[in-house]
């Protein structure tokens, strides 16, 4: 049998034989929780700061403890500390080095503590720098998309359902279509970056502390909004690790979604875009080969997102009140789910950026398929006939183009009267691709200054983003500590 772990443990007094090595290795979350070092140690330096301040921490002691965690912070920042060896999770590697510096002051900043509310306080932290960085990432592809948008207004090209050509729009309205899915990720990224600002230390392992402590001075010096309403949810919830795993899936969905559309906008099929040589990728085989391989792997793990979300709520839904081992289950996925969603927006961005659309091809399936067909319905509607009649009488004037093999507008007026009694000589300006997009004026359509409105308003939404992100400041406590003040009135 392999040798006990040696390295201390939080616990044990308890206890008179060494764990077995092997519950030590199955146990142990330090392999993937070390990524929470920097956020760990920032909500230790929070929860010193308001023992100190509170009469817990004697002076001498705070000097040692606030004093031994900047240092480990700023080493581990600079990487001239590694953060390695055989211990439990992350918390227990904190207090192993600490103790190794400060000796026994080290003792006493789990004082009114449990690892079950510092592991929370350490996945929030984590988790609001990674949705500010999801933010920032998003609303640079959403600049890319809005840019294009505004060059392309009267780029006139079909708009699809079912993958079928349906109606007239511009490339500009479908691009913004894209950016404003974006933006509603955005705004949803930014409320879970909120709701995750809930300050939990103090909750204990669940019942609280007998100790005097403060935890609304953790909320402040941590940066958040809020403090726990009661200790048992505070330690129980994981809704935000949950929140932030489904609004990053979301992401991915949406970009997915245009990733698909690029691949068939690339092939020679459809023909609407190309990629320039340095966003696509070849074949080992056929030389002539082009590939859209970003935005197939794009495509491809948005479902690695959603696996992990849907890991996330399988590992939740069982587990009692309030702290169980299975909540530790909830990092992996998360971490993999916040990972993926960052880099799938840095390659959409590098992508979109290396897209070369064909206008031309996209007006030249404007032609076939009767996409104004609609708009000869809604003329008949405005010359006083009800619109099933209208849809029946435009359905006629379909047939009667395609045996005559030719489009809607090409119709000589008494054929098309044939089928449509109504029409009249100014029917051709509605059966025009170009017409029909510029008579689709109502909120949010593809008409020329429907289009200018939705880029003037999106724009407003990215300069909010940008101010957003502007505001988003570290926790006062990491401030304090990058400017020598986590001593200051104490």
């Amino acid at each position: 049998m392999d040798e006990a772990p040696r390295t201390p443990r939080l616990w044990g007094g308890r206890f008179g034989a060494e764990l077995d090595p092997t519950l030590h290795r199955f146990t142990a979350s330090f392999p993937f929780d070390r990524r929470l070092v920097r956020h760990d140690l920032v909500g230790s330096l929070a929860h010193a700061r308001m023992l100190a301040e509170c009469g817990v921490l004697s002076r001498p002691d705070a000097e040692a403890v606030l004093g031994g965690l900047s240092a480990i912070l700023r080493e581990v920042e600079e990487q001239r500390l590694v953060v390695s060896g055989d211990d439990e999770d992350v918390h227990t590697w904190i207090e192993r080095v600490l103790r190794e510096r400060v000796g026994e002051a080290a003792g006493r900043l789990h004082t009114a503590r449990s690892r079950n509310d510092q592991v929370s306080t350490a996945l929030r932290l984590y988790v609001r720098d990674a949705l500010r960085d999801l933010v920032a990432r998003a609303v640079a592809l959403q600049e890319v998309w809005r840019d294009q948008a505004a060059a392309f207004r009267e780029a006139w090209m079909p708009g699809y359902t079912h993958l079928q050509r349906a109606q007239p729009s511009t490339l500009a309205h479908h691009l913004l279509a894209h950016a404003w899915a974006l933006n509603a990720d955005i705004r949803r990224l930014q409320h879970v970056h909120h709701q995750a600002g809930l300050c939990v230390l103090g909750a204990g392992a669940l019942a609280g502390t007998s100790h005097p402590i403060r935890p609304e001075r953790t909320a402040y010096w941590l940066g958040f909004s809020a403090v726990f309403p009661n200790s048992l949810y505070a330690v129980a919830d994981r809704d935000f690790v949950l929140e932030a795993a489904f609004a990053a899936t979301l992401v991915l969905l949406h970009l997915s979604r245009w990733a698909e559309e690029v691949v068939l906008w690339t092939t020679l099929e459809f023909g609407f875009a190309e990629l320039s040589d340095s966003v696509a990728k070849g074949s080992s085989l056929m030389p002539q080969k082009k590939n859209p391989e970003a935005a197939e792997l794009i495509r491809g793990k948005a479902g690695r997102g959603a696996g992990a979300l849907a890991s996330l709520l399988t590992a939740l839904k069982g587990v009692p009140l309030a702290y169980n081992s299975d909540l530790q289950e909830d990092k992996e996925p998360l971490f993999d789910c916040l990972d993926t969603a960052a880099a799938c927006l840095e390659a959409a961005t590098v992508l979109a950026r290396g897209i070369r659309f064909r206008t031309d091809r996209m007006r030249e399936a404007l032609r076939g398929g009767f996409l104004t067909a609609t708009d000869l319905a809604d003329y008949l509607v405005r010359r006083g006939v009800p619109f099933r009649t209208a849809h029946e009488q435009a359905g006629r004037a379909v047939r009667e183009a395609e045996q005559r093999g030719c489009e809607l507008w090409e119709l000589p007026l008494d054929a098309l009267r044939q089928a449509c009694p109504q029409a009249g000589e100014d029917v051709y300006e509605s059966l025009s691709p170009e017409g029909s997009v510029r008579q689709r004026r109502s909120l949010g359509g593809p008409a020329p200054e429907r289009v200018a409105e939705q880029l003037e308003r999106l724009a407003q939404e990215v300069e909010a983003t940008r101010a957003w992100l502007a505001a988003a400041l570290p926790p006062p406590v990491y401030r304090a500590h990058r400017e020598g003040r986590l001593l200051e009135k104490l």
